[in-house]
């Protein structure tokens, strides 16, 4: 009885001066540590920030992030100007910030006013960002937006953990799904890009077959063994040929066929007729 007297006789009522000033910010502890662990990791400058507008995934979200860094002191906010309002300098440039997006994408002039003032006033600090989405456009996006982690909320929490810790470090976190989804797209953008250049030149599907072979140096006598032509029909597909590509002598054609066909396809413009030398040459005889 006398140490229940003594507890209410110490205990401190709620500041009523303060009862009209909402607290939209607030330090989030992990409700499992004992009362000592809280009390000195209040003491604690701010090391993780978490940016949420929605009050329910704010509140789970740090939570989550509060038991899988009880090292770090949590704050969460709604907006990055709320973050920035917190009294006392207790943030300073915190370890790590992480921005739930949502499905909103980088180009969503939210996001992207966040992202702008986080590097604008929390230059140390590394940014993270949660989304919804994994696709590659986001992640190069968000990437060219000065982002260190790019965070989709379909992998696993240990996976997501991790990643912050790697952030935290001083690495860059993209899922490996994305760099997939990044890459396919890229090597579809250069076949189409490719096949769109090649139709452009209205080779015929006999000539795209000799012009492969003029690529590994064949003479016309084993092309047309290996096509099971004539010698004579083989000629009159190259001579084709170097009037379609612009091309001196067959050397040429096999140079300008390489470059369109191989792994510097992307590079290749046809804008202009390909010359050997600054003046113009017709194209030439081709080699029997």
């Amino acid at each position: 009885m006398h140490r229940r007297e003594t507890a209410r006789a110490v205990s401190v009522p709620p500041d009523s001066g303060n009862g009209g000033h909402k607290r939209s910010l607030r330090l989030m502890e992990p409700p499992s540590l004992p009362d000592r662990a809280e009390r000195a990791r209040k003491k604690l400058p701010v090391s993780l920030a978490l940016i949420d507008p929605k009050p329910l995934t704010r509140r789970s979200i740090g939570d989550l992030l509060a038991r899988a860094f009880p090292e770090y002191s949590l704050v969460a906010a709604s907006t990055c100007e709320e973050l920035l309002e917190i009294e006392g300098g207790r943030i300073g440039s915190p370890d790590l910030v992480v921005v739930y997006i949502r499905s909103a994408g980088l180009t969503n002039t939210c996001v992207k006013s966040t992202l702008e003032l986080l590097r604008a006033r929390l230059p140390d600090a590394p940014a993270v960002v949660l989304s919804d989405r994994d696709d590659g456009d986001e992640v190069n996006r968000a990437l060219t937006h000065g982002v260190r982690g790019y965070i989709p909320t379909s992998i696993e929490c240990e996976v997501a953990v991790a990643a912050l810790r790697l952030i935290s470090a001083g690495g860059t976190f993209v899922p490996a799904n994305a760099l997939r989804s990044a890459t396919a797209k890229q090597e579809n953008k250069v076949e189409s890009e490719q096949q769109r250049r090649l139709d452009e030149l209205d080779l015929t599907p006999r000539e795209f077959s000799v012009i492969d072979l003029l690529r590994e140096g064949k003479p016309n006598k084993l092309i047309a063994a290996q096509l099971e032509m004539q010698e004579s029909t083989v000629k009159v597909h190259v001579r084709n040929i170097l009037k379609k590509l612009h091309a001196a002598n067959r050397t040429h054609a096999a140079s300008v066929a390489n470059r369109l066909l191989g792994q510097e396809a992307e590079q290749v413009v046809l804008s202009t007729p390909l010359r050997l030398t600054d003046r113009a040459q017709s194209p030439g005889t081709p080699k029997r």
